[in-house]
Protein backbone atom coordinates (compact mmCIF):
# COMPACT_ATOMS: atom_id res chain seq x y z
CA UNK A 1 0.00 0.00 0.00
CA UNK A 2 1.21 3.23 -1.21
CA UNK A 3 2.00 6.00 1.70
CA UNK A 4 -0.43 8.12 0.50
CA UNK A 5 -3.06 5.68 1.10
CA UNK A 6 -2.40 5.28 4.44
CA UNK A 7 -2.43 8.89 5.50
CA UNK A 8 -5.68 9.24 3.51
CA UNK A 9 -6.88 6.47 5.58
CA UNK A 10 -6.04 7.29 8.77
CA UNK A 11 -7.14 11.15 8.11
CA UNK A 12 -10.68 9.11 7.08
CA UNK A 13 -10.52 7.42 10.46
CA UNK A 14 -10.10 10.12 12.35
CA UNK A 15 -12.69 11.91 10.83
CA UNK A 16 -15.01 9.07 11.37
CA UNK A 17 -14.15 8.64 15.62
CA UNK A 18 -14.61 13.07 15.20
CA UNK A 19 -17.97 12.24 13.64
CA UNK A 20 -18.93 9.10 16.13
CA UNK A 21 -17.63 12.37 19.14
CA UNK A 22 -19.92 14.97 17.52
CA UNK A 23 -22.70 12.79 17.57
CA UNK A 24 -22.18 11.78 21.42
CA UNK A 25 -21.82 15.22 22.06
CA UNK A 26 -25.19 16.28 20.83
CA UNK A 27 -26.85 13.47 22.80
CA UNK A 28 -25.35 14.68 26.08
CA UNK A 29 -26.52 18.26 25.18
CA UNK A 30 -30.01 16.54 24.67
CA UNK A 31 -29.78 15.22 27.91
CA UNK A 32 -28.15 17.74 30.12
CA UNK A 33 -28.59 20.75 28.09
CA UNK A 34 -25.57 23.57 27.10
CA UNK A 35 -22.31 21.23 27.54
CA UNK A 36 -18.36 21.93 26.46
CA UNK A 37 -16.86 18.32 24.78
CA UNK A 38 -13.73 18.27 24.13
CA UNK A 39 -11.70 14.80 21.75
CA UNK A 40 -8.59 14.46 24.12
CA UNK A 41 -6.24 11.58 23.91
CA UNK A 42 -4.93 9.53 20.61
CA UNK A 43 -7.91 10.76 18.45
CA UNK A 44 -6.87 14.53 19.22
CA UNK A 45 -3.58 13.92 18.66
CA UNK A 46 -3.59 11.35 15.87
CA UNK A 47 -1.75 8.58 17.37
CA UNK A 48 -4.76 6.12 17.81
CA UNK A 49 -4.58 2.35 16.72
CA UNK A 50 -7.61 -0.33 16.02
CA UNK A 51 -8.23 -0.83 19.96
CA UNK A 52 -8.43 3.16 20.81
CA UNK A 53 -11.65 4.57 22.62
CA UNK A 54 -12.41 8.34 22.00
CA UNK A 55 -12.28 10.46 25.40
CA UNK A 56 -13.99 13.01 25.51
CA UNK A 57 -14.38 15.49 28.20
CA UNK A 58 -17.82 16.67 29.18
CA UNK A 59 -17.79 19.87 31.13
CA UNK A 60 -21.36 20.82 32.25
CA UNK A 61 -22.63 22.18 35.39
CA UNK A 62 -25.36 20.02 35.91
CA UNK A 63 -23.35 16.97 36.07
CA UNK A 64 -23.53 15.38 40.23
CA UNK A 65 -21.26 15.99 42.53
CA UNK A 66 -20.43 12.36 43.32
CA UNK A 67 -18.26 11.49 40.50
CA UNK A 68 -19.52 7.90 39.77
CA UNK A 69 -22.92 9.55 39.57
CA UNK A 70 -21.27 11.47 36.61
CA UNK A 71 -20.38 8.65 34.65
CA UNK A 72 -23.97 7.66 34.95
CA UNK A 73 -24.98 10.67 33.43
CA UNK A 74 -22.57 10.95 30.30
CA UNK A 75 -22.96 7.38 29.36
CA UNK A 76 -24.14 6.13 26.27
CA UNK A 77 -24.70 2.80 24.78
CA UNK A 78 -24.85 3.88 21.72
CA UNK A 79 -21.80 5.08 21.61
CA UNK A 80 -19.72 2.52 23.10
CA UNK A 81 -16.28 3.49 21.52
CA UNK A 82 -16.53 7.03 23.41
CA UNK A 83 -14.78 7.04 26.72
CA UNK A 84 -16.53 9.82 28.68
CA UNK A 85 -14.54 12.35 31.27
CA UNK A 86 -16.98 14.44 32.88
CA UNK A 87 -16.28 17.28 34.92
CA UNK A 88 -17.74 20.00 36.37
CA UNK A 89 -17.31 23.60 35.55
CA UNK A 90 -15.94 24.62 39.14
CA UNK A 91 -13.95 20.79 38.63
CA UNK A 92 -12.02 21.76 35.40
CA UNK A 93 -11.08 25.34 36.47
CA UNK A 94 -9.42 23.83 39.98
CA UNK A 95 -7.92 21.25 37.68
CA UNK A 96 -6.65 24.21 35.52
CA UNK A 97 -5.24 26.25 38.49
CA UNK A 98 -3.16 22.95 39.88
CA UNK A 99 -2.12 22.73 35.55
CA UNK A 100 -2.92 19.45 35.66
CA UNK A 101 -2.37 17.35 32.65
CA UNK A 102 -6.12 16.87 31.59
CA UNK A 103 -6.45 20.38 30.93
CA UNK A 104 -3.20 20.06 29.09
CA UNK A 105 -5.09 18.31 26.78
CA UNK A 106 -8.44 20.22 26.74
CA UNK A 107 -6.32 23.32 25.66
CA UNK A 108 -4.78 21.33 22.61
CA UNK A 109 -7.72 19.18 21.96
CA UNK A 110 -10.14 19.09 19.40
CA UNK A 111 -13.36 21.49 20.58
CA UNK A 112 -16.86 20.19 19.26
CA UNK A 113 -18.74 22.58 21.20
CA UNK A 114 -18.29 25.20 23.51
CA UNK A 115 -21.27 26.08 24.59
CA UNK A 116 -20.33 27.18 28.08
CA UNK A 117 -17.62 29.66 26.83
CA UNK A 118 -15.40 28.21 29.70
CA UNK A 119 -12.23 27.20 27.18
CA UNK A 120 -11.25 30.75 27.26
CA UNK A 121 -11.41 30.98 30.77
CA UNK A 122 -9.35 27.26 31.33
CA UNK A 123 -6.89 28.89 29.35
CA UNK A 124 -6.32 31.94 31.29
CA UNK A 125 -6.45 30.48 34.50
CA UNK A 126 -3.95 27.57 33.04
CA UNK A 127 -1.57 30.13 32.31
CA UNK A 128 -1.59 32.00 34.87
CA UNK A 129 1.38 32.70 36.92
CA UNK A 130 1.30 30.82 40.58
CA UNK A 131 3.53 32.73 43.17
Amino acid sequence: MAQTEVIQRRIQERNRRIKQAESYAEEIAKRLGPITAVIIGSTSRGDFNAWSDIDVVIISPKLPENPLRRLDAVSSTSHPDVEPIPLRPQDAERLARKKAPVITEIIQGIILRDDLSIIPKLKKIYHEKTH
